[in-house]
């Protein structure tokens, strides 16, 4: 199986890092292909999606494409999963993009939402990070899907400013169980799901 990603960061982004790490992880046998778009955000995500979409389907040979994005930030738009799947299909639909290979994912609110929902990774990174001096347990948040605390959240726990590019890969690398974080987190749950269903 071969599944193309289309995200809203750059190639070895925060998300790309991440979503290709937890995918080979959920299943060793689905080979991700991602496409360099150009687009550090949201809107610049759903402006080429179709196109992008295209290129991996026709190009790449991709038996599946998941589009991936954060409902938060908004960058200037309204945090609304529904007219944010209006705006992807319409451009999957300009570029005459074959639809019944392409799966729609909203994370919410956003990467962190359902990385700090279940604190037994956070812990361990932050217990490493701090060896040989004891730290605090992470007891886990789940924050509503329009929150803007993720990021937050775990810059709080640290005690310092987190950095998503570098640190976000390294405390999903501290997860043991993701059905456990899927038991907690719909939006991770239909991730996993979808890649449950076209592990082959």
């Amino acid at each position: 199986m071969k599944l193309g990603l289309i995200l809203e960061c750059p190639k070895q982004g925060t998300d790309h890092q991440v979503y290709e790490y937890v995918i080979q992880k959920l299943c060793p046998a689905i080979e991700v292909v991602v496409v360099p778009s150009g687009s550090t955000n949201k809107p610049g995500m759903i402006a080429i999606c179709g196109e992008v979409a295209k290129t991996l389907i026709d190009d790449e040979a991709c038996d599946k494409v998941a589009i991936l994005w954060d409902l938060i930030p908004t960058w200037g738009g309204t945090a609304c999963r529904k007219e944010d799947v209006e705006a992807i299909t319409n451009n999957l639909n300009a570029a005459s993009a074959d639809l019944s290979k392409i799966k729609l994912i909203c994370i919410e609110p956003e990467l962190e939402g359902w990385l700090i929902v279940e604190g037994t990774a956070l812990t361990k990174y932050k217990t490493a990070s701090c060896h040989p001096h004891p730290v605090k347990k992470f007891n886990g948040v789940k924050l509503g899907a329009r929150s803007n605390d993720a990021k937050k959240s775990v810059s709080k726990y640290l005690e310092r400013r987190y950095n998503d590019i570098t640190e976000a890969i390294r405390i999903t690398k501290n997860i043991d169980d993701f059905d456990k974080i899927s038991r907690k987190h719909e939006s991770f749950a239909r991730l996993k799901t979808f890649i449950d269903e076209i592990c082959s």
